[in-house]
This record gives structure tokens, C-alpha cells and sequence, in this order.
């Protein structure tokens, strides 16, 4: 019984499916004739244009650009510091990459019109160049086109001329704003520094203070004076001391030492005490032998008298007090022959002159030492005024030297428009640039190739969606019998 339900449906099925492949034949002629409209559209178009677009032939340079590391200009000022001026690399970042500044420049207006120029040409004429920063490097290229190769090497070589005119117009100006700015800033600080050394030289020349190094030379000076003196005071004190002991030697006190010292230190006195010596001599022969009425020996007592009161009158003026001819012995002046006690009183003299001498030298180290150390605390005083005065000149002088300095820098190393070499010469191309056959047919071809494959798969999504409709309709009759 199944069978015989099932027969007739699929005999039923068989038409419908005859019938269904009327349209699917006509939708593929007709993607199949889109398909071929389209990819002669495309091959007609690419061909069109290979026949109908002149050749552009590209001349092509390179250029490089100095690479520069980070430096910087140190002056050192002593007791002061160190003044510095630092100059980065220029392509510490990449926004300072003064690549990016030339490759701007190199579409200006102002460049092409005088890169066209001396091709009697207009910019538009003469187009705008293309130009290509090369990474890791610090290179440039540049390529422009040209009706000819001859043409397109000409128009490089006149837009790299007027690029390089331009670079050093911007270079010109950038100096001169440059050296204008820092002659004033430099004008400015030599007026401060002569303004500095004529306010140190003024003072120098009012205080009679020179340098610092002068007030540790007299201060050196003090400290030798110092110790001289205190040398002398204990030669002196030594002396001091052998003479007190060669006045208990001879029997005499301090005093009589001096009085004894003065006495014979004084030649007249020592005149006079020769003539009464002798004079006392000659008496006590005479008086040995003769009467005291003895006109000779009379003659000789009045020399003796005579003598005695010229030695006692010197004496006197010597030692500015009464003396009397007891005084003259007990200093053993008078009446003393001893060699030995002689020899001791020579010594004495000698020993009072020394200390006299060591005495006056102590004295006047004592008046030295007294005017240096005046002189020293008002030179002291003056000395800090000194050293401000000497410190604002070393100031002056690091900033005339550091804006000297980077006046002459500025000169050497232009940052904002470093200089440019020509890396390679303007190429002569020997086959043209555009267009290009290759890669038309090759474009030609990838477009015919997908636009093909679109064209299948919508045929063949159209196919299932016709197939998936007679399946339903199928089914449909199935559960409707």
C-alpha cells in the first residue's frame, strides 16, 4: 500500500524537476554574459589607457644630512662654578628631526616657483616633487618627473639648486638674528665686566690692598717678627743672666755693674783715669826717694790733683750723681791692676753690650711687630670688600666668556638648518615611470580575476536558492497528498 503511495508522488517530482532546469539555464547565459561585459570593460580600459597615456620618465637623488651628538661648551670659574652651554643632537626626537622641517620646504611654493623659473616653466608645469625620508638613516630622497629623462634630470637638478638657495637664505637669516641677539648680550657683558675691574682697580688703588695673597704675606711676616723677637728676648735674657753672675764675680751689685760699664765704655773717663794713674805713680816713686818739698815731686802731686778732679768731674757727668774717688775704687777702677779682675770687667763691658744690643733689636721688632698688626687689621677689614670686588670680576668675566663662546658656536653649528650633501647625483632615466605595463596588466588581470569570481559565486548562489525552492515545493505536494 506504501508503494503504491509513494509511486505516484515521485512520479509527480520528476516534471518538476525537467521544469526547473529552464531557469537555470537562462540566469547562467545571462551571468555569463555580465561576466564578459565586465572583463571586456576592464581589459578595453587598461588597454585604452596603455595606448593613451604619454610616458613620464623620474629622475631621482639622494641627499644626506650630518649626523650630530649631543655636545656641550663647559668654562670653568674658579672659586665660582662652571658655566655650561649645551647643545642637543638633532634627532634627539622625532619631533626635532630637521628633516621634517626640509621636506615642508621642499613643497613650497616659493622653491617650485624658483626651481620653474629657470626652466622658464610655471609650477604647475613643473609639478610637485615627491619626497621620501629614509628611517634609521639620515638620508633624503627626492624624484621628480619629466616628459623626457633629459627633462625630468633637469627638473631635479634646478629644484635641488633653488633648494639649496633656500637652505642658505633661511641660514643667512638665522645667522644674523642670531649674532645681533648675542653682540648685544655680549655688549652687555663686556660694559659689566669693565664696569667690575674699574670698581676692583679704584679700590685697590684707595686701600693699598692688592690681592689676598697680600694679607697672607704680611701675616707670614708678622709670625717671622714674632719669633725673632722672642729669639732675641731669650738671648737677651741668657746675656742678662751671665752678666748678673759676672757682676757677683766681682763683687758688685747690679748697679755698680752698670756704673762700672758706663765708666769704662766712656773714653775720656778712661783718659783721665790713665793720667791719674800714672800721675799717682810717679808720686809714690818720688815720695819714696824725696822730701814732700821736693819741687818735682810738688809738680807731680799737682798733676795727680789735677787728674783726680778731671776723673771724678766726668764720673759724675757720666753716672749724673756724686761720686767720689772710694766709689771709682770699690769698682775696682782705681788702684786695681789685676789682669784677672781685669779680664772680668772686659767681659762685663762686653756682656752689657750685648744686652743693650739684644735689648734695642727686641725693641724694635717690638715696633714692627706693633705697626704690621695694625696694619694687618685694617687691611683685614678692606679684604672682604676685596673679595666681593674680585668675585663679581671672575662672574663678569665667565659670563663675557661663555657668551663669546656661544657666539663662535652659534656661527660654527646652525641647528636649525644643518648643511646638506648630495649623496647621489640626479639620475637619467632610461625607461619611463608611468605607465607602467607590467603592473597595469598585472592589475588588469588580479580586477578580471576576482570580478570573474564574484560573477560565478552569485550564479551559484542564485543556483541554490532556486534548488533550495523546488525542495520545499516538493515537500509541499508530499504532505498536501
Amino acid at each position: 500500500m506504501n508503494n503504491n503511495n509513494d509511486s505516484p508522488t515521485q512520479l509527480k517530482e520528476k516534471p518538476n524537476f525537467i521544469s526547473g532546469s529552464v531557469p537555470n539555464k537562462k540566469n547562467g547565459k545571462r551571468y555569463l554574459f555580465i561576466g564578459i561585459v565586465a572583463n571586456a570593460i576592464i581589459w578595453s580600459g587598461a588597454l585604452l589607457y596603455l595606448m593613451v597615456k604619454s610616458p613620464a620618465y623620474a629622475s631621482q637623488w639622494a641627499i644626506a644630512l650630518p649626523r650630530t651628538e649631543l655636545s656641550s661648551t663647559d668654562v670653568d670659574v674658579p672659586d665660582i662654578g662652571q658655566s655650561s652651554s649645551q647643545r642637543e643632537s638633532l634627532y634627539s626626537t622625532q619631533n626635532s628631526d630637521p628633516r621634517e622641517n626640509y621636506k615642508f620646504l621642499a613643497g613650497t611654493d616659493e622653491v617650485l616657483e624658483v626651481a620653474a623659473n629657470q626652466l622658464d616653466m610655471s609650477a604647475e608645469e613643473f609639478g610637485q616633487p615627491q619626497v621620501e625620508i629614509v628611517t634609521n638613516a639620515t638620508l633624503m630622497q627626492f624624484e621628480t618627473e619629466g616628459d623626457s629623462p633629459q627633462q625630468a634630470q633637469k627638473k631635479a637638478l634646478a629644484f635641488h639648486r633653488a633648494f639649496k638657495e633656500k637652505l642658505n637664505e633661511l641660514r643667512m637669516q638665522e645667522t644674523t638674528q642670531q649674532d645681533r641677539s648675542l653682540e648685544v648680550t655680549l655688549g652687555s657683558a663686556q660694559e659689566k665686566l669693565q664696569a667690575a675691574q674699574q670698581r676692583l682697580s679704584e679700590y685697590k688703588a684707595g686701600s693699598g690692598l692688592s690681592s689676598s695673597d697680600q694679607l697672607a704675606n704680611l701675616s707670614d711676616n708678622l709670625e717671622q717678627l714674632r719669633q725673632q723677637r722672642a729669639e732675641t728676648v731669650a738671648q737677651m735674657e741668657q746675656v742678662s743672666a751671665r752678666f748678673k753672675q759676672q757682676s757677683r764675680s766681682l763683687n758688685l751689685s747690679a748697679q755698680q755693674a752698670v756704673d762700672a760699664f758706663v765708666l769704662q765704655s766712656d773714653q775720656l773717663f778712661q783718659q783721665h783715669l790713665t793720667d791719674y794713674s800714672e800721675a799717682s805713680a810717679e808720686v809714690a816713686n818720688l815720695k819714696a826717694n824725696f822730701l814732700p818739698s821736693y819741687p818735682p815731686l810738688m809738680e807731680r802731686q799737682a798733676e795727680k790733683e789735677a787728674a783726680r778732679a778731671a776723673l771724678l768731674q766726668r764720673a759724675q757727668s757720666l753716672l749724673e750723681r756724686s761720686v767720689s774717688l772710694a766709689t771709682l775704687e770699690k769698682l775696682s777702677l782705681v788702684n786695681n791692676y789685676s789682669s784677672s779682675r781685669a779680664a772680668l770687667f772686659q767681659e762685663l763691658v762686653s756682656l752689657q753690650e750685648q744686652r743693650q744690643g739684644l735689648q734695642s733689636q727686641a725693641q724694635e721688632l717690638g715696633q714692627q711687630i706693633a705697626q704690621l698688626e695694625s696694619r694687618l687689621a685694617t687691611l683685614s677689614q678692606k679684604e672682604s670688600k676685596l673679595s666681593n670686588l674680585q668675585r663679581d670680576v671672575r662672574v663678569a668675566e665667565a659670563i663675557f666668556s661663555s657668551t663669546l663662546t656661544r657666539l663662535e658656536t652659534s656661527r660654527s653649528n646652525l641647528t636649525s638648518y644643518p648643511s646638506i650633501s648630495l649623496l647621489t647625483k640626479p639620475s637619467l632615466p632610461e625607461e619611463p615611470s608611468a605607465p607602467n605595463t607590467k603592473f597595469v596588466l598585472l592589475g588588469t588581470a588580479v580586477g578580471s580575476f576576482f570580478l570573474t569570481t564574484g560573477v560565478i559565486s552569485l550564479w551559484l548562489r542564485d543556483r541554490r536558492i532556486q534548488q533550495a525552492k523546488r525542495i520545499d515545493q516538493n515537500h509541499l505536494q508530499i504532505i498536501q497528498s
